[in-house]
C-alpha cells in the first residue's frame, strides 16, 4: 500500500497499545529463547530479531518506535542472557533510514556496555527483498537461520508475500508477528489493481471468496482463509490472529503470531491480554463476526470450564494437552481456575484417574501437567 506520511508522524492510541504488546512480549520471550538456544547447543550463537519495517525509529512526540522498544527489551532487562540478541533493523524510505540512523547513534553508549545486544547496521530496501537475500546467503553458505522473530509491522496488507513467511517459517525456531490492515483490504478487496497484492500476500487465489459476500462475512472469510493459508504453505504449528478494535468496537485490524513453539504462543497471548486490560483498545478472537466478543469481558474462567466440559465431554487427557487445547483452541491464556471450576467438591465435572502421589486436589502445578490424567464426565456442566 502507498505511504503518504512524512518522516515522523504522530503515534495512534492503536499503534502505542500494538507496541505495548510487543515490548510485553520481547520481555518475556528474548531470556527464554536464549536460554533455550543456549541449553540445546546448536551452535547458535546469538537469537536474531528483525523488524523489517523499522520505520524513522521514533514518533513525532518522542514516543520510541519498535527497534527502540525492542532494543531496550534486551538493553534494560535483569537477566542477562546466555546468548545475546542480534538486532536487524529494515526501512525502505530513505528520509527514515536518515531518521532512524541519528535514533540509533544516540542509545551507541547503551548498545556498546550492553552484553545482551548485538546490532547490524540497518538495511535499506524493500523487506521482502532484504530478507531474501539474507536466506539466501545463508543457505549458500550452510548456515542454519534462526533462531528469531521477524517482526513485519507493515502499512496495509501487500508488502509481506507468502513465500517470505514460508521461508523464515521453515526453520523451526523461528516465528513472525504481523500485521493486516483491515481497512485497506475492505477498501480495495475489488479494485483489479490491487488483485496481485492479495495474491501475494496469500501465495494463492483463496482471498477471491470473500469479494462478493456481505462485510460482516467477508471479514471472516478473509482471516480463516490467510490463515488456512498460512498452515498449508508455511506448515507453521500455530497460527493465532486477534483483532484489534477501537473504544467504538470498530474493527482496525488484525495482528497475526506464527509460531512452532507452545510457549511463545503463551507469551504472545499473555502480552495481548496484559495490553487488553487496559480497556483503551479491545481484542477479540473473532470466532463469531456478527458478535464483537472482547477478552477481558466474554472469555473468563467460567466460560473457559463450561467450554471445556462441553467439548472434551467424555475424553481423557493430561493437563498438559489440556493446556494445549486451551491455547490453540482458545482466545484464552490461562486454564488453572477453569479446571478447578470443574472438579469441584459436589458432582465435579471432571474426575482424576492418575496423579503424583500427595497432589493436592485442583492443584495443577507446571511440573506435574503431563503427569495429571483427567477426564472430562460426559454430560456434565457445573
Amino acid at each position: 500500500m502507498s505511504d503518504s506520511l512524512p518522516t515522523v508522524w504522530p503515534a495512534k492510541p492503536h499503534t502505542l497499545a500494538k507496541h505495548a504488546i510487543l515490548r510485553r512480549y520481547l520481555q518475556a520471550w528474548f531470556p527464554i529463547l536464549s536460554f533455550q538456544s543456549h541449553k540445546v547447543q546448536r551452535g547458535s550463537e546469538e537469537i536474531l530479531f528483525i523488524d523489517g519495517f523499522a520505520g524513522p525509529g521514533e514518533y513525532e512526540g518522542g514516543q520510541p518506535g519498535s527497534p527502540i522498544i525492542a532494543l531496550r527489551a534486551a538493553i534494560e532487562h535483569a537477566v542477562r542472557f546466555p546468548v545475546p540478541v542480534r538486532f536487524l533493523f529494515v526501512e525502505l524510505r530513505q528520509d527514515r533510514y536518515e531518521r532512524l540512523h541519528h535514533v540509533l547513534e544516540r542509545l551507541s553508549s547503551d548498545i556498546a556496555r550492553s552484553a545482551n545486544v548485538r546490532v547490524t547496521k540497518p538495511r535499506q530496501g524493500k523487506c521482502d527483498e532484504v530478507l531474501a537475500q539474507m536466506l539466501d546467503e545463508q543457505e549458500r553458505k550452510g548456515i542454519r537461520f534462526g533462531p528469531a522473530l521477524a517482526f513485519l509491522d507493515q502499512f496495509g496488507y501487500s508488502a509481506v508475500s507468502m513465500q517470505l513467511m514460508a521461508r523464515i517459517l521453515a526453520y523451526p525456531q523461528c516465528e513472525v508477528f504481523s500485521y493486516l490492515d483491515y481497512k485497506d483490504m475492505d477498501r480495495f478487496i475489488s479494485d483489479p489493481p490491487k488483485a496481485q497484492g492479495f495474491t501475494n500476500t496469500w501465495g494463492g487465489e483463496e482471498w477471491r471468496r470473500a469479494i462478493k459476500l456481505p462485510r460482516a462475512e467477508r471479514r471472516a472469510c478473509l482471516l480463516e482463509s490467510y490463515k488456512e493459508a498460512l498452515r498449508a504453505r508455511t506448515n507453521v504449528k500455530y497460527v493465532s490472529s486477534f483483532a484489534m478494535f477501537d473504544t467504538s468496537n470498530r474493527l482496525l485490524y488484525w495482528l497475526v503470531f506464527c509460531t512452532n513453539n507452545l510457549r511463545g504462543l503463551e507469551e504472545m497471548k499473555k502480552a495481548m491480554w496484559t495490553v487488553d486490560k487496559t480497556g483503551e483498545f479491545r481484542f477479540s478472537d473473532s470466532d463469531d463476526p456478527c458478535q464483537l466478543r472482547l477478552l477481558n469481558q466474554e472469555y473468563d474462567q467460567a466460560w473457559l470450564g463450561e467450554k471445556l466440559a462441553r467439548d472434551l465431554a467424555g475424553k481423557e487427557m493430561s493437563a498438559a494437552q489440556v493446556k494445549e487445547y486451551v491455547l490453540t483452541n482458545t482466545p484464552c491464556c490461562q486454564f488453572r481456575e477453569a479446571l478447578r471450576r470443574l472438579e469441584t467438591d459436589h458432582d465435579p465435572s471432571i474426575r482424576i484417574v492418575k496423579a503424583p502421589k500427595g497432589r493436592r486436589r485442583r492443584s495443577f502445578p507446571d511440573e506435574s501437567l503431563a503427569d495429571i490424567v483427567i477426564h472430562f464426565q460426559s454430560g456434565r456442566l457445573f
